[in-house]
């Protein structure tokens, strides 16, 4: 499961904003279509910033980014089920999947589906004909949690359970071969800057991560991330310009 993709739908990725309120003592200083690009996926959304005008005076600037990730999710649950399609070796990993679901509880992000795992060998130096050596079937259901840690965003494994189905779990286990892979891509995605830094043109201007969630209204998810940082109104300024014209793009 390529998690770096998974992610990108709640920690990253930005889709087609809808209207939504202002956070609680913040005030609108933005909202345009604007041209984003994070994990590779080119858009243009619908962008609204709200800042907390009232400490810009103080020299801490905080501001909120709220966006509609609802497009986004949709289109990411069939990049999952392609992945986990075109992901047959002939010799080693075999992997297919049901339908994923993906949600929001409480701030963290949860995907569930049916996963199927086969192992096949093929004999000395690969040579050999494909064997199939072992297979492992059953439902999973994974939680991930977002944390931030002086000013990065991190994720780490939350709740992982697995019903398995088929299989001789004794010597290849459902859980153990999908915590693995799991834990693997968190790993590479917590030292990936594109995924712990704030997107440009906030890191730019030194904002840093003070909090993001996700919440869900019947079908629509909508994402709020928070940062913070060291400025005036000129901080503000410069960062409308530089969102109208570059747009939003990943740490370069």
């Amino acid at each position: 499961m390529r998690l770096l993709a998974i992610s990108a739908v709640f920690w990253g990725a930005l889709h087609a904003a809808a209207g939504a309120g202002a956070p609680q003592g913040y005030d609108k200083i933005y909202d345009a279509p604007t041209r984003v690009n994070m994990g590779g996926r080119p858009v243009t959304a619908e962008i609204q910033i709200f800042a907390d005008t009232s400490r810009a005076a103080n020299g801490d600037v905080r501001i909120a980014l709220v966006t509609d990730v609802t497009e986004f999710i949709e289109e990411t649950e069939r990049d999952l089920e392609n992945w986990i399609a075109d992901h047959r070796e002939d010799c080693g990993e075999r992997w297919d999947a049901g339908k994923p679901y993906i949600g929001f509880p409480a701030g963290a992000i949860r995907f569930a589906l049916d996963l199927e795992y086969e192992f096949w060998n093929c004999g000395w130096n690969g040579a050999g004909k494909p064997r199939r050596m072992a297979r492992e079937t059953g439902s999973i259901d994974v939680t991930l949690i977002p944390e931030i840690v002086d000013g990065k965003l991190q994720a780490r494994l939350g709740n992982l359970t697995l019903d398995e189905r088929t299989g001789v779990n004794r010597y290849l286990p459902l859980e153990f071969i999908t915590r693995r892979v799991l834990q693997s891509e968190l790993n590479t995605l917590n030292k990936n800057a594109k995924f712990y830094r704030a997107p440009q043109p906030f890191y730019r201007e030194g904002f840093v991560y003070e909090s993001i969630e996700a919440t869900r209204d019947n079908r629509r998810v909508v994402i709020t991330a928070r940062y913070s940082a060291a400025g005036d109104e000129a901080t503000l300024e410069r960062l409308v310009a530089a969102l109208l014209e570059d747009g939003i793009v990943s740490e370069r």
